[in-house]
């Protein structure tokens, strides 16, 4: 409906995004990952070794497969938590880096890791309409129904996001 140009200049929003992290229980003050990446300072030593930017999470937002191969064939941990507790595979999901997350299931990557909010890789695939992340979580025996902090399931967080192509998927999963 809109192409990939119109989900970037919504993505690239911090109202949108704003209001995608209240849907999902994320308070306003806790970044969220494409805000984090965004206000980065030019000093590339800063992501370097902090807590919210291991080499799993960076791989997996940016769409970095085979840097995300190499880190976890080195041994990097799979479920590995930021400090507010989202795994790789929140981010591969939130970001609609279907490759990654698919590698990071093959893994053996948790599908209903939950972070500091109660959200699974599930609520923030539906959140941000990333269709792709959402049947592949979906394959891969992701719970439809877990309700996060705000007693939201993915289902509700797609509804409140109008994210009607992943609301389908969803309700065709409970109903099967």
């Amino acid at each position: 409906m809109g192409g990939p140009a119109v989900m970037m200049r919504y993505w690239n929003d911090e109202e949108v995004l704003k209001k995608l992290g209240l849907a999902m229980g994320i308070p306003p003050t806790s970044g969220d990952a494409a805000a984090s990446s965004e206000n980065s300072g030019p000093d590339e030593t800063e992501d370097v070794g902090t807590e919210d930017e291991s080499i799993v999470h960076h791989t997996a937002s940016v769409g970095d497969i085979e840097g995300l191969k190499a880190a976890l064939a080195s041994g990097a941990d799979k479920d590995e938590e930021d400090s507010e507790g989202r795994t790789a595979l929140h981010f591969a999901c939130g970001y609609g880096e279907v490759k990654c997350a698919q590698a990071l299931l093959e893994a053996g990557a948790k599908v209903d890791a939950l972070d500091k909010n109660k959200n699974t890789a599930l609520h923030y695939a539906a959140g941000y309409g990333r269709k792709e992340c959402v049947a592949l979580l979906l394959e891969n025996g992701a719970a439809v129904t877990l309700q996060n902090m705000d007693g939201k399931t993915p289902i509700d967080v797609a509804k409140l996001n109008n994210q009607d192509d992943v609301l389908q998927l969803l309700e065709k999963d409970v109903f099967l």
